[in-house]
């Protein structure tokens, strides 16, 4: 690698948002569509548009079907592509390539908190990633009012790092008084 911001990450995620009455936690990045997982008797399930990324529907920008991208800031540093190689499952997986100098680069998709206010959000995606940097690759889910977080999670204590095969990984968050609720897939 040229310097220690360029890797290849492959964010494959295929996400699946639900939220649950309770608080108990239930380089290339590449996602892809989650397995069915049935919601507990006391969630919500969420739909996220194209969460399996499946979709060959091109959205706003020619980013994923539901989903927009964006980057931390400077020049193009983010690749974001439909990958059929390296999927978990489904015909294809969402691919992040880091291909310049920027910290971070994700893609996000919201969903309306208000009526799940009290309850507890949960986030799960399948990741692979390929020589993820120290700052490593997060899911984050994120509380925002009025433009300005509330809350957030965002894997702080367990970035992914290194190369790693196919993972599900899940994160949680209590939904305070907030007027958005984003997904994210980020890679670092």
């Amino acid at each position: 690698m040229a310097d220690h911001f360029r890797f290849r990450t492959g964010l494959a995620i295929g996400l699946v948002a639900l939220v649950t009455g309770c608080v108990t936690p239930s380089s290339t990045t590449t996602a892809s569509a989650p397995e069915p997982v049935p919601p507990p008797a006391t969630g919500t399930r969420i739909t996220l548009v194209n969460a399996g990324f499946e979709s060959t529907v091109p959205g706003a920008r020619g980013d994923p079907e539901g989903w927009f991208s964006f980057q931390h800031a400077g020049p193009l540093s983010y690749r974001y592509t439909s990958d059929t190689s390296q999927k978990k499952s489904g015909e294809r997986a969402l691919r992040i390539d880091n291909i310049g100098p920027e910290i971070y680069g994700a893609v996000a998709q919201g969903v309306d908190a208000r009526p799940h206010k009290g309850k507890v959000a949960k986030l799960s995606g399948w990741v692979k990633t390929i020589d993820a940097n120290d700052n490593g690759v997060v899911l984050t889910l994120l509380a925002t009012q009025g433009g300005s977080t509330v809350t957030q999670n965002f894997m702080l204590d367990a970035p992914i790092k290194g190369t790693t095969e196919w993972k599900r990984y899940t994160i949680t968050l209590p939904v305070p008084l907030a007027q958005t609720m984003w997904a994210r897939g980020v890679l670092a």
